[in-house]
């Protein structure tokens, strides 16, 4: 079977989407192929997004950081991007929200209201208000208009279509070849579009990017779906396009206390008092690592301890002084990764210990010794009695000699019961694909040239940060860019 369009879009993702939309409304006869049973993919769980320009926030007000925010940017990745590309990237935000809000549902517009973006830092001294919906999930709101507004405008949205091969002529890609439900279908086309999921499911290339992530102890999140094997990656290379390998990179955070929902377990270990011990019972960094340091780069911190996996150890004393210092936080809401909220009574707070335990006795313990904490964890009893032991004396000394803790965090553990809860290693996802221009075209092996017809966007265009000893430096967050890539590259498509 044989089927034709104008464009073609492989991945039926945010930026999928919202690039066949804008192409659509250009006129354009475009097709989506998702080879999942549903529209969206990782659009679905998210939010956080930042947003630069655009009328919305002109009418309420909110100052233009647009240029200040490029420039702090680029001097984080060290000017190795392309500036036209950041500059169009950032300011695409604020045109595909205004364009958006248009399509919109008005009582789903009215959710959106101005907040500081949840990880930012001040630009020249002010933190200018993102449209910041956390709790929200606001991207199913965006997959649901593209959907809605796809089908007014044609677009042909096709699940359980996975592309297998490219087609090439002349050294342009004019079609794919997809397995369908149907069996083998073949796709012609003018221009296509790879919005392709993520490649962290696909193990040879996570051991070549980040080796030990595949046997650590991760966090099961939406970002690891055992879709994204990378599909893309073999369609670019066919192609001839530019596969910017320093640009993978997977984005890892930690530790995670997770007993399949984030408890009060989770909000405690952000407290500054308890000390991180590894699978051996050994300290392994000055506590609290969030928030002195970037709970992006903690994570690989936490991968180079064996399983990437930790404990936080409390004791009766420490939890208690806990309690009694945070009465007068004024911490809002249940996301904050650099406060604490007021703590309830010790007897509250020692009863998430053994709801904790008792749930799963592997990744918490409650115990009136260290040694039957490292009994009751599987941790090695002397190791983990000579680390508390050595710790006590640096609290007593007032000076961290091991491992160089802020003296004013440190509680001694001396008064049992003690207690523990497991971290564990978290990810945002996978990040690194096809280096695009600013108009998310595909730049040809050569880095050079571009390749006629081919654009990419998403997690799998390269082009908006770069990778410092596996870090991920960015310019702008992830839901954003989808935002951003997917909209030029409609318009570009629409042309």
């Amino acid at each position: 079977m044989e089927k034709s369009c104008d464009v073609l879009v492989l991945g039926g993702g945010g930026s999928g989407l919202i690039a066949a939309v804008k192409a659509a409304e250009a006129g354009k006869k475009v097709t989506v192929l998702e080879k999942a049973k549903f529209l969206g993919g990782g659009m679905l769980f998210a939010s956080t997004q930042r947003i630069f320009g655009s009328r919305w926030q002109k009418e309420r007000n909110i100052p233009d950081q647009s240029i200040d925010f490029m420039r702090k940017g680029m001097d984080e990745t060290l000017w190795k991007l392309d500036a036209g590309l950041v500059h169009d990237a950032i300011y695409a935000t604020g045109r595909f929200f205004d364009w958006y809000s248009e399509h919109e549902l008005p009582e789903v517009m009215e959710k959106y209201e101005p907040r500081p973006y949840v990880f930012d830092i001040p630009v020249n001294g002010q933190v200018c208000p993102q449209i910041d919906v956390f709790h929200n999930g606001s991207g199913r709101f965006v997959v649901e208009t593209m959907k809605r507004y796809g089908e007014e405008l044609g677009v042909e949205m096709l699940t359980e279509h996975a592309a297998k091969d490219a087609i090439v002529e002349d050294g342009r890609i004019v079609g794919v070849v997809a397995d369908t439900p149907n069996g083998e279908v073949t796709f012609r086309c003018d221009k296509c579009l790879i919005a392709m999921s993520s490649w962290i499911k696909n193990e040879d290339v996570v051991n070549k990017v980040l080796p030990g992530f595949t046997k650590a102890q991760v966090e099961k999140n939406a970002h690891q779906n055992p879709a994204y094997m990378g599909d893309g990656l073999a369609i670019a290379e066919k192609v001839g396009a530019f596969i910017d390998w320093d640009s993978f990179c997977l984005r890892i955070m930690g530790p995670i206390c997770y007993f399949g929902d984030h408890s009060d377990l989770d909000t405690l270990c952000k407290s500054p008092s308890p000390i991180l011990v590894n699978l051996l019972g050994r300290r392994f960094v000055a506590e609290p690592m969030v928030p002195r340091m970037d709970p992006f780069d903690t994570g690989h911190v936490l991968l180079q301890q064996p399983e990437g996996k930790s404990y936080f150890i409390f004791s009766k004393n420490m939890l208690e002084d806990l309690i009694e210092s945070s009465r007068d936080n004024k911490v809002e809401g249940d996301f904050d990764l650099f406060g604490l909220p007021p703590l309830p009574e010790y007897d509250v707070v020692k009863g998430w210990f053994e709801k904790g335990a008792e749930k799963n006795p592997k990744e918490a313990a409650v115990s009136d010794t260290i040694e039957g904490i490292a009994r009751r964890l599987g941790l090695d009893e002397a190791e983990l009695v000579k680390t508390v032991s050595s710790y006590n004396e640096c609290c007593a000394k007032g000076v961290d000699s091991d491992f160089f803790r802020d003296a004013s965090t440190m509680v001694p553990l001396s008064e049992g019961p003690f207690f523990a809860v497991g971290g564990m290693l978290s990810t945002d996802g996978a990040f690194g694909g096809v280096r695009v221009n600013r108009h998310m075209q595909a730049y040809a092996a050569d880095e050079v040239s571009l390749i006629d017809g081919l654009y990419v966007t998403g997690d799998f265009a390269s082009g908006r940060h770069i990778v410092a000893d596996g870090v991920k430096k960015q310019v702008l967050n992830d839901m954003s860019w989808a935002y951003a890539s997917g909209y030029i590259a409609g318009e570009e498509l629409g042309k």
